[in-house]
């Protein structure tokens, strides 16, 4: 269930690259990052991969603000640390200009693990 933003998603992320980012946002209640655009296009990504005995989330030490009126340029996730019941994986939001990190958790019972992240478009 190893799948990153390339594979098993609706949406690769070199679709929105060029595109200027009019807000960007963190949404703690159902674990997903959005990036709204001036096209009127909104993205969001998230972790598809719920399983059984699992607890998934997204955290960020960074302000989604920092993105707002630049060029987005590379949305890309990296392995991060497993502490064996605790895994994580970074995705990195590039701008012209600026970059956050989010990190995605995958607390389980030692059996289950892995990460579905996917990008989907959010209808207005």
């Amino acid at each position: 269930m190893f799948h990153y933003l390339s594979e098993g998603s609706d949406h690769n992320p070199e679709e929105y690259y060029g595109l200027i980012i009019k807000n960007a946002w963190l949404d703690n209640d159902i674990n997903r990052f959005y990036i709204e655009f001036d096209s009127g296009k909104t993205i969001a990504i998230w972790d598809n991969g719920q399983s059984c005995c699992e607890s998934r989330y997204i955290t960020t030490d960074d302000d989604p603000k920092d993105l707002i009126d630049y060029r987005l340029v590379k949305i890309e996730a990296k392995e991060g640390p497993d502490l064996g019941d605790h895994e994580q994986v970074f995705v990195e939001i590039a701008t012209d200009k600026s970059f956050i990190t989010l990190v995605n958790h995958n607390e389980h019972n030692g059996y289950y693990g892995g990460f579905t992240l996917t990008i989907t478009e959010e209808m207005e």
